[in-house]
């Protein structure tokens, strides 16, 4: 039995072969009384998209450079303030992002969800007017976010899983395999007794992975300093943890513990090591993991404009994630290999 194709939909309903395409693909431009039609008479006759057609159009959309354009792609935050996710601007993920549309012919807009008087229907329809078909949403102030919206209308995928409703597909820094290079880079440098100090709040955010791999690839399972993760972050706590445990190396996401080894009077790295969980690009005297922000841009933009070529709408029933390995910075806190 051959396989039911578009056209075959096309002639039960007396359509043209184009618009039951674009209406299989939940184009907006075609009435919502029309998709209804096709998508009863696909599901009527059992059409079933081809994959090989469908991979095809995915990879040419990814390989030709310099296309027309196709349409905008919406970054979305979701921070108290217009300019609160700017952290994100500048450590690679909208650099990554806007470049790769760009060669795939779409416009990557910021679109803020406090604008003043904004609504979730408001919203809604701000998108649809401006015929927004994919939305990405980069990582959410704190953890445990919803967001509610029509997402039948939408491709969308997430930066990072602090965005739990809905369970959208989700491309992100792959943590736990981050930490695990760390600690692997300590012990080939002579590290016996690293210590990892780490805000609640940050390690909650990528679901517990640094602690989770910093536990499972310690040096010395015998004596391994206790995760300083206090509910109140500051420096009198960080020095009490340090000065009871006396750790070689200090493994931490911030800054901030290069501050407060300096005000202990300690030398990095002569007296104490530091490496970063995440350096983002920052200070090239920071040895740790660069978790590749703008390859996850990249990935994120070409993972929705997949889904809008595959006419991949709504919340997907099993949500794949896609993850992007970082690769270790030299940088000079810690002592040679």
């Amino acid at each position: 039995m051959s396989r039911i194709s578009i056209r075959d939909i096309a002639k039960k309903l007396g359509l043209h072969h184009s618009t039951v395409s674009r209406a299989l693909r939940n184009d907006q431009r075609i009435s919502a009384k029309v998709r209804d039609q096709v998508n009863r008479a696909a599901g009527e006759l059992g059409y079933s998209p081809d994959p090989m057609l469908s991979a095809l159009m995915v990879y040419r959309s990814g390989k030709i450079p310099n296309q027309s354009f196709r349409g905008t792609l919406a970054l979305i935050t979701n921070y108290p303030t217009r300019d609160g996710w700017h952290q994100y601007e500048k450590i690679g993920f909208h650099i990554g992002a806007s470049r790769q549309a760009k060669q795939l012919g779409y416009y990557l807009d910021v679109f803020w969800l406090h604008e003043p008087g904004m609504t979730t229907r408001a919203f809604n329809r701000i998108l649809v007017a401006r015929n927004v078909q994919g939305l990405i949403f980069i990582p959410q102030p704190r953890s445990h976010a919803h967001i509610n919206l029509e997402w039948e209308r939408f491709s969308a995928v997430r930066f990072g899983p602090t965005l739990v409703h809905p369970q959208l597909r989700m491309v992100d820094s792959d943590h736990f395999r981050g930490m695990a290079m760390l600690m692997r880079q300590l012990k080939r440098r002579g590290y016996r007794n690293p210590g990892f100090a780490c805000q609640p709040r940050v390690d909650e955010s990528i679901s517990r992975q640094w602690s989770a791999a910093f536990w499972a690839y310690r040096i010395n399972p015998h004596k391994t300093p206790p995760i300083f993760m206090p509910r109140e972050w500051g420096f009198a706590a960080f020095k009490a943890w340090f000065q009871k445990h006396q750790p070689d190396v200090v493994v931490s996401h911030t800054e901030d513990i290069l501050k407060w080894l300096g005000q202990m009077k300690l030398r990095v790295p002569e007296d104490v090591g530091y490496a970063i969980t995440a350096c983002h690009g920052g200070p090239a005297y920071c040895s740790g993991v660069d978790e590749n922000n703008e390859l996850i841009g990249e990935t994120a933009v070409n993972v929705v404009v997949a889904m809008i070529n595959r006419g991949e709408r709504s919340i997907p029933t099993y949500p794949m994630t896609t993850q992007v390995v970082g690769f270790w910075h030299e940088g000079t806190t810690l002592r040679k290999a």
